[in-house]
């Protein structure tokens, strides 16, 4: 009978266990347009969100709505302005599939230069991983179309970096299985100038975010453990 009340007491502990994970790719996405104009914290998809030195005002060009930062430009994220998205306090470290970004142009639209965006992010334990997206000039974007990321997984081109169109990123798996990110921020850099007068420094919109939260490992073993003693009982009660 004893055993049985275990055997009950861990079945019960499993499920629990089960329960307070995660689903499966649990991939939660944030949109620009979720973003509420005016505002400079707000709390989006589970992740605290803050805009400095200006407040969240939202741009859409070609069909694309991303969110920037009023300032310099008025809704476009610029070199010394930032968005970032942080946890909440006891929140679950997460790992990115993708980022989207919007108006990343290469020039000569709007006098631009080879436009750069900074995404920075932190890690649980301490630390911190510093990348860049550019917008690679091309005489004729509609043909061909790139830019460079200097972290990991693909960059994808949504729109072309052309007149009326969006110029829109899509960079996925941006950071590889790196699962431990605690906050993460996006800002713009000094670009050089491709083609034209280049009057124009980097600025962009972040167009959509998906992050997926990751169980502490110590929930596996814990659920592991239990799973492992389940079993073992099991066969003692055949045995």
């Amino acid at each position: 009978m004893a055993g049985k009340t275990v055997l009950l007491a861990l079945s019960a502990l499993a499920v629990v266990l089960l329960l307070s994970l995660p689903a499966g790719a649990t991939v939660i996405t944030i949109n620009g347009s979720d973003f509420t104009n005016g505002l400079n914290s707000q709390t989006i998809g589970g992740l605290n969100w803050t805009s400095s030195p200006g407040n969240f005002n939202k741009k859409t060009v070609a069909g694309f709505t991303g969110v920037g930062i009023t300032g310099k430009t008025g809704d476009e994220i610029d070199i010394g302005e930032f968005l970032t998205g942080q946890i909440p306090a006891g929140g679950l470290p997460f790992w990115v599939p993708s980022f989207t970004l919007g108006v990343l142009f290469d020039g000569p639209e709007f006098n631009d230069v080879q436009e750069v965006a900074q995404v920075k992010i932190w890690h649980q334990g301490g630390g911190t991983s510093v990348y860049t997206v550019t917008n690679t000039w091309d005489s004729n974007p509609l043909i061909t179309d790139t830019a460079t990321w200097t972290g990991f997984g693909t960059v994808t081109n949504l729109s072309p970096s052309a007149s009326g169109y969006g110029a829109v990123w899509k960079i996925t798996n941006p950071f590889g299985s790196v699962n431990d990110i605690v906050k993460i921020e996006f800002t713009a850099l000094s670009g050089s100038c491709g083609s034209g007068n280049c009057t124009n420094q980097s600025d962009f919109t972040l167009v959509q975010f998906q992050y997926e939260p990751v169980p502490e490992p110590g929930t596996y073993a814990m659920l592991g453990a239990g799973l492992i003693a389940l079993g073992l009982l099991a066969r003692r009660r055949k045995a």
